[in-house]
């Protein structure tokens, strides 16, 4: 019974279906987080309001209300999506889900061209069941598309390579890369990487004409990119009530270059594993073996083919440098759309170490594959079972508003406002609540700041002053100033925290 069934597995794990079989259990896994439909939270919230209430003509300027900074075309195609489909989250997520499905199959394509069989395999199973690829495939932020943009240039870059460049192909490369710009912030690191492996591949083998037509793709994105930068990226910068800058340093999202002390190089060091262990990026265990697996792979990559290396490793070279210059983050979330480069490294080093050590026994293969497989694999079982909710405001609406009574007023959480409104007002069923029946609490003085501190307490001093104390929030505005909320009513608190 027992050979039967290994001949059986044995059978579907050498035949063609197997990668089939692993994109519909990536589909399957997308599917069920996008039909759980968690309420929106904060981020997705606050997007949702700025997409719905402007027009499309307004989308290309700053929120007059929120501090909007997702891709132009990001915002046009969701604002698309809510015209034809209403205004509900099945509609708001549907474009990162799709891009989430889609990925699938271009990961398919692209891990075919780069790996071997057993590689191939490895980076297609691990990019179908990781956490964070199924759980950004279905919340509203750019991050899911992003690594969707990532992926089609890079194939695309593959069949331009492959293929002798005509006028046809340099206007479809060309076309491509200045669109989608316009869709995805770091697609930039993409093209830059694609475009300096083909140039250098050109000059390798002294092909001037195709250089000369690669040239002419090269000059229509920077075009674009200029274009996208004064129409839409300066007015964004310009929007945020703190720096871009001031924020992801909090985040400690940059890169300390040059190093100048043991700490900056303590902290590279860090950065690097935590490249692997981040929730918001790879997320997972046993980081030292996966970055063994990552650089082993690099090795591997880079000594059987230049061209291959170097067309995959240079995004993440213009990253950091993007990094280094304070200009881009490359921490957690954004750092998602290299996620297939990471996995591609790492499926090439986990088969190169497989072959290795399996010349005499399988098994101590199949471990290494299987300590890597089993929090990922397990992780997206548990979360098929119980997806994940960040902030569920529906049910606390829904009981305020059964247990409504004459003279409450509800309270709302300056961190909760974009949820309440959305759900109140925007939603397709909406828990309706006259503006009387509540107030919307005004965040205090430097709020931001004070909750960055208590994500990432480790890097502030906890002894550092509060702008303005808490009492201080819990005023009504008036025509006389700010009235204490000291006044006979019943006060139901909507809080995210």
């Amino acid at each position: 019974m027992s050979s039967k069934f290994f001949l059986r597995l044995s059978q579907i794990y050498n035949s063609n279906r197997l990668p089939w079989i692993i994109i519909c259990i990536g589909i399957a896994l997308r599917l069920v987080r996008y039909l759980h439909n968690p309420a929106l939270w904060f981020d997705e919230s606050d997007a949702a309001l700025d997409i719905i209430k402007r027009p499309f003509s307004d989308l290309i300027n700053p929120s007059p209300d929120w501090a909007s900074k997702y891709p132009y075309g990001f915002m046009i195609i969701e604002k698309f999506a809510t015209q034809v489909f209403g205004n509900s989250e099945y509609a708001l997520r549907l474009f990162p889900f799709l891009s989430g499905i889609a990925s699938l199959f271009l990961f398919h394509k692209v891990a075919k061209h780069y790996l071997r069989p057993n590689a191939f395999l490895i980076s297609l199973g691990l990019f179908a069941i990781l956490d964070t690829l199924i759980y950004y495939s279905s919340e509203l932020k750019p991050y899911s598309s992003d690594l969707n943009f990532a992926l089609l240039l890079l194939f695309f870059s593959i069949y331009i390579e492959s293929k002798k460049l005509n006028l046809l192909r340099s206007v479809l490369f060309g076309v491509l890369g200045s669109v989608i710009i316009w869709f995805s912030y770091p697609s930039l690191f993409v093209l830059a990487g694609a475009g300096l492996s083909l140039a250098v591949f050109s000059v390798n083998r002294k092909e001037w004409t195709r250089l000369w037509g690669l040239s002419a793709v090269y000059a229509i994105w920077v075009l674009s990119f200029t274009a996208f930068y004064l129409a839409y990226i300066v007015n964004i910068q310009s929007n945020f009530a703190m720096s871009v800058e001031d924020v992801l340093m909090n985040e400690r999202a940059f890169v300390p270059f040059p190093p100048a002390s043991m700490h900056d190089l303590k902290w590279i060091i860090d950065f690097f594993f935590d490249i692997f262990t981040n929730p918001q990026g790879l997320g997972l265990t046993f980081p030292g073996i996966a970055a063994m697996a990552f650089l082993i792979g690099c090795v591997s990559i880079f000594s059987g083919n230049r061209k291959n290396f170097l067309i995959l490793i240079s995004p993440a070279l213009f990253s950091l440098l993007a990094a280094a210059l304070h200009k881009y983050p490359f921490k957690g979330r954004f750092t998602v759309f290299f996620i297939p480069f990471m996995l591609l490294f790492m499926a090439e080093g986990i088969e190169y170490i497989r072959e290795k050590i399996s010349v005499k026994s399988v098994l101590p293969g199949l471990v290494l594959m299987g300590i890597l497989f089993v929090y990922p694999l397990s992780w997206a079982v548990y979360r098929a079972k119980v997806p994940v909710s960040i902030e569920e405001v529906r049910p606390v609406m829904a009981y305020i508003k059964d247990h409504w009574q004459k003279g409450d007023l509800i309270y709302v959480h300056y961190y909760a406002q974009y949820a309440f409104e959305y759900y109140a007002k925007y939603h397709p069923n909406p828990y309706v609540f006259d503006e009387s029946d509540y107030i919307i609490a005004k965040a205090h003085r430097g709020w931001y700041r004070t909750w960055r501190k208590q994500e990432v307490f480790k890097y502030y001093d906890a002894g550092a002053p509060i702008d303005q104390s808490s009492v201080d929030i819990l005023k009504i505005p008036s025509a006389n100033g700010l009235i204490p909320l000291e006044i006979p009513v019943y006060l139901r608190f909507i809080s995210m925290i």
